[in-house]
Formats: structure tokens, sequence, C-alpha cells
């Protein structure tokens, strides 16, 4: 007589994959009711880090022949960063989901480079579910260009640049982009722990710079009306994939003179709602579920515009959370930090003495970063991200100015976080 456990045994394991693959539900992503933040059914708030060369290293391990196994250094240390966020009570982190610059979309494009970007991305989520760790997933969209790094010319603008990919939806970056998008989303779905998926970073400070013709060092950039063809068009084209996922945009704060630059006008300071106006072409009418800015406010309250009395005012995270609420959707700071500053820098110095050279000096810097997060608590901002936990590349590690911290460097800074995100969470939650 034949067995039938092997039948049975491919038959019960086809049925439990079935089973994943309509597991999850709107419960179990991020998702958004009556304009707040939902997790697991719950309100969701959190003050967390960005890892952002979580897949970095590990893709340049695959390409310098190395194996992503238990004893591989930096496997060993992306493992210990996310154990000691997991261990201090985060949830989630911010990545950046494809390789740095020109190497991102080759990285894709390229069928055996795409096999070491897909293995470094499976081990990237293998080592967040191992603790319980979910990730805000940046595409890397906006590098979906001709651009290449020339060790000895810089860097090097091709046929299609910045503008093309942006405000042409038939360009060649457009479609791999878009297959890119697919393949992605389609792997990984199913994975718990992608929290959200999240389009680019910074497009928005390409925005209407440069000349008259809005040429930048030699490459065009896209108008802020095309920017925000660009997030709609991507977003529609995620969500076709994973309707069940919010999508934010990866973009930074507006230039104080945004406005004005739109309309051709040159670096006048914009006021509040002129502001607003930028933001309101961006997402009034977008799939992007997420007002999302990046925010850096160093030794100043926010960012300098014009007051409605022609003197300057902060646009600070109150105000943003005032054009989140108009706009009807949640606001993110994707990225949150300070810049460490030489003292070369006279100016900055001589507005403030008591400002900090490096995250090095914890007593220095702690100041200056419970001011920040504390801003953000104060203002309810539900979703922050600090630049960053860890960085674990020497070209962060050889700087004095290098933005990372992390448990052993500088526990006192680690602290300040951690007790502003269950503030956070305590209000909001």
């Amino acid at each position: 007589m034949k067995c039938l456990f092997p039948t049975l045994l491919t038959t019960l394991v086809t049925f439990c994959n079935l089973c994943a693959e309509v597991a999850l539900t709107k419960d179990h992503v991020l998702s958004i009711k009556n304009g707040k933040l939902f997790l697991e059914g719950r309100p969701f708030a959190e003050i967390s880090f960005n890892k952002y060369d979580l897949v970095w290293q590990l893709y340049d391990q695959l390409v310098e022949g190395k194996v992503l196994d238990a004893a591989n250094p930096q496997v060993q240390a992306q493992d210990k960063a996310l154990r000691n966020l997991q261990r201090l009570g985060f949830k989630t982190i911010r990545i950046f989901a494809l390789p740095w610059g020109p190497a991102g979309p080759r990285s894709y494009a390229d069928p055996e480079n795409r096999k070491k970007l897909y293995a470094a991305l499976d081990k990237a989520l293998e080592l967040c579910d191992a603790h319980d760790i979910r990730v805000v997933w940046s595409f890397g969209a906006a590098t979906f260009t001709d651009t290449t790094l020339d060790a000895a010319k810089g860097w090097v603008f091709g046929e299609e640049q910045e503008r093309e990919l942006v405000a042409n939806a038939e360009s060649r970056g457009r479609k791999l982009l878009y297959r890119y998008i697919d393949d992605t989303v389609e792997r990984y779905r199913q994975r718990k722990a992608v929290l959200m998926w999240e389009i680019s970073n910074e497009v928005t400070l390409q925005a209407d710079i440069g000349d008259a013709n809005r040429v930048y060092n030699g490459e065009r950039m896209p108008t802020l009306r095309e920017v925000g063809g660009f997030f709609d068009d991507v977003a529609k084209r995620i969500k076709s994939a994973d309707p069940l996922r919010l999508v934010n945009s990866g973009g930074s704060n507006m230039r104080e003179a945004q406005w004005h630059l739109y309309k051709n006008e040159g670096w006048k300071t914009d006021t509040f709602e002129e502001q607003f106006k930028c933001f309101e072409l961006l997402y009034a009418n977008s799939a992007v579920d997420v007002v999302d800015i990046h925010s850096y406010p160093d030794n100043q309250p926010g960012y300098a515009i014009k007051g409605t009395n022609g003197q300057p005012m902060w646009l600070d995270n109150q105000g943003y959370m005032t054009i989140a609420r108009r706009l009807g959707k949640p606001l993110m700071i994707g990225e949150l930090g300070l810049r460490a500053v030489a003292r070369s820098d006279k100016k900055l110095w001589e507005q403030t003495p008591d400002y900090f050279e490096s995250f090095d000096d914890s007593k220095a810097a702690k100041p200056w970063v419970v001011k920040t997060v504390n801003a953000v608590v104060e203002a309810g901002v539900p979703l922050a991200y600090w630049w960053c936990y860890q960085a674990d590349n020497a070209s962060e590690q050889s700087n004095p100015q290098r933005f990372d911290i992390d448990l052993e460097r500088n526990p006192d800074l680690v602290a300040v976080i951690v007790e502003a995100n269950k503030r956070l969470k305590a209000k909001l939650q």
C-alpha cells in the first residue's frame, strides 16, 4: 500500500500557507480610525528610532561574498541594535530598504544583484521578527534615475534625471520603479513586520530649486506639483498590490520659501498660509495617508517663516499638527534629530553658546535632546523617529559630529528617548 504521509503533509503545508495568505487584516497593520493611528485594534503612538543602515550593511556583506549567518559580525551588529530597541520598549523603526544612492536601483535591475537585495531584505525582516520590531519601509523611489557616482567626477546625471522620473509616468525609471514595487510588495505584504510603506526620502526638498529653469548643480528638478503627482501615482501603485497598509511619502519639511519658489518668485519667506498651500498641494487629494515631515530644529524652536504682521515666526510641531488636522491626516515626523555643530560655525555658537559639538558629550547634548522630544510630546505628534540608532558604517563612526546614539555610547541620551516615548504613549494611547 502506498504511503499517504507525504501527500497529507504537502496538503497540510499548502493549507497553512493559504491560511497565512489571508490572515492579515487591518488590525494587524497600522491603520487610521477617526484621524488617529491604530495598531492591533488599539490606539498607537511612538517616538522611536531610524535604523537606516540595517539593510545596507546586510546587502554589502553579500556583495563582498560573505554569508549572512549568525557568525557574521554585521548580522550580529544589527541583531544587537534590534534587541536593544526591543528591550527598551520600542515597537517600530524606520529603515531604508534599498542600498544607498545609484547602487539602489541597480541592485534591483541586475538579476544577480536582485538575489542579494532580496536576501538582505529577507534577513532584515527575519531579525525584526525575532525581536518583534516592525518597520516603516522606505522604498527609495526617487533614486530610479540615470544618476551615477564617479570617483573622479562626482555625481553624473544621465538622460533621465529627477524631473523625468517624477514628472513622467512613462519614463524608463518609473517603469523600473513600478516593477520593483510590484515584486517587493508581493513578496512582503503578508509579513507583520512591515508597519507601513514609504515612497522615498526627502523628495520635497528637490522641488523648485536651482535656476529659473529648475536646474540645480546640473540636474533637472521637478516642481512641487509634480512631486505631489509622483506621490499620488506611487502610493496608488503600492496600494494596488497591498490595499491594507498605509503609505507615507518620506517627504521632509518644506523650505521656508517653498511657495514662492513654486510660483517662481524666488527665495521670499512664506507665511503660514503659504506653507499650508504647499502641504495642500501634496496631500489634500492624494492617496498618501500620512502628512510626513523631517525635523532638525537644532538650536532653534522650529523653522523661520513670516508672521501675519510681517515679523518672523516659528513653524514648529504645533504648527505642523495644525496643518495635518486641516488636511484630515495624521502627522508623522519620519526624521527627528539634532545636528552636532563644530565650533568653527561661529554664527551658531554666537547665537547659542551652550550648544553641543558632539553626541559623545552627553552632558552638553542632553538638554537639547530633551527639548526636542518634549516638543513632540507637547504637540501630541503620534509618530516620530529619532535620527538615528547605532550607525554601523565607517563614514559615521569616523565623524566627530556623527548623528547616531546607542545604548553603549550614549545611555543617558537613549534614556531621554525611552522616557519621552512612554510619556507620548500615556498621552495618546
